[in-house]
């Protein structure tokens, strides 16, 4: 049996020092909501892990249900943060969007690709117009863009 609330507070607090590492280039208005997100995220991670000393929550061991798409998908989202600063938003976030979509994709074939690189440049495009004219928030850049 694993203690659930330990492993998830790891986790939590994990991810929160990972993506306050990646925080550099915001103008002051655009770090606020990320920096109070992480900081909530981090302190959620702190509480389970208190939780998990004091009232332990026991689950059964969830690893032989986890299945390649699920590994494949966390890997490529770690790999989109760490990268973001190197390559460059944009590019990054179609190309990490359109593995994704590939990856948990039943049917692999050219036109289910280029769909999904459709799909996945739109949205990055939206997001990338949105964000920085509107809000005034810029993503990273990179090598590439």
């Amino acid at each position: 049996m694993l203690n659930s609330d330990f492993y998830g507070g790891i986790v939590m607090v994990a991810f929160s020092a990972l993506f306050w590492s990646q925080l550099e280039e915001f103008t002051p208005f655009g770090i606020m909501f990320p920096k109070v997100i992480i900081e909530l995220l981090a302190i959620l991670g702190i509480v389970m892990l208190v939780k998990s000393k004091f009232k332990p929550q026991y689950i059964e061991s969830f690893v032989k249900e986890i299945n390649k798409p699920m590994v494949g998908t966390m890997i490529l989202s770690v790999m989109w943060v760490v990268l973001a600063n190197y390559i460059g938003f944009f590019v990054i976030s179609v190309a990490s969007m359109w593995a994704i979509q590939w990856l948990l994709t039943a049917e692999r074939n050219l036109k289910n690709s280029m769909i999904s690189l459709a799909v996945s440049l739109m949205s990055v495009c939206l997001i990338y117009f949105i964000f920085t004219k509107y809000l005034y928030i810029f993503f990273p850049k990179g090598l590439l863009f």
